[in-house]
């Protein structure tokens, strides 16, 4: 196992396998990812150990799983539907995905440490561009905070679906057309325009990316209808 192979397996979230520990035993810069990306994970679970938001139950019983990973599917085909291709970002890759991507490998870890802004305060700042109400239909929001992103500030969200976890950076100031992508290291990033701005979503899976992708892209649909 090579650095590039150990980084990609770390970064799609499946447990440390033998071959990977005999690795990072051997390799210091891996062995610093292996601490940055464990740091990463004890505060993501630090920053679940909060209030349930008011009214939270009921939204999760009435938007089961089940109903999730059909909502997602059918997103999924909808992305494709309009235009965006199959898997599109094999064939280019696009600066502003690219730095979604970046984020995610260098600087989600340090904005999670920092902690979340009250979901009070969250759903004030996304109403305009991605209302969290929106984000609770699709998966379970799990941290929202501000971010200094690509020269402007933007909304850093890990979001729980039904099929894994993906980073969304809310992006108010960045309005655009179309869907770009990008593919780097393991990771995949889908940004689409929202109802005021877009929004960049990355994982390590390209099918969930997809699905996310289009639920945000349908909602954008009907905002402008």
């Amino acid at each position: 196992m090579n650095c590039l192979d150990y980084r990609r397996a770390l970064l799609a979230g499946t447990g440390e396998a033998d071959a990977m520990r005999v690795h990072r035993l051997q390799c210091a810069g891996c062995t610093a990812e292996w601490q940055e990306h464990a740091a990463f994970e004890g505060a993501l679970r630090q920053a679940l150990e909060v209030p349930v938001p008011e009214g939270f139950a009921e939204r999760m019983t009435t938007v089961p799983v089940a109903r999730r990973r059909r909502f997602l599917a059918a997103a999924a085909t909808t992305l494709v539907a309009v235009g965006a291709g199959s898997y599109a970002w094999l064939a280019r890759q696009d600066p502003l995905a690219l730095a979604c991507i970046d984020f995610v490998m260098k600087e989600e870890a340090k904005s999670i440490m920092m902690g979340a802004m009250p979901r009070a305060e969250a759903r004030v700042a996304l109403a305009g561009t991605l209302p969290v109400e929106v984000l609770e239909g699709v998966g379970q929001v799990r941290h929202i905070s501000p971010c200094p992103f690509n020269g402007a500030t933007a909304y850093h969200v890990v979001l729980a679906v039904p099929q894994g976890k993906v980073t969304l950076l809310v992006m108010p100031s960045a309005p655009m057309r179309g869907v770009r992508h990008a593919d780097k290291e393991g990771m995949h990033a889908a940004v689409v325009a929202t109802k005021n701005g877009s929004v960049g979503i990355v994982g390590a899976d390209a099918a969930v990316v997809m699905s996310v992708a289009g639920a945000f892209q349908a909602y954008a649909a009907t905002r402008s209808a």
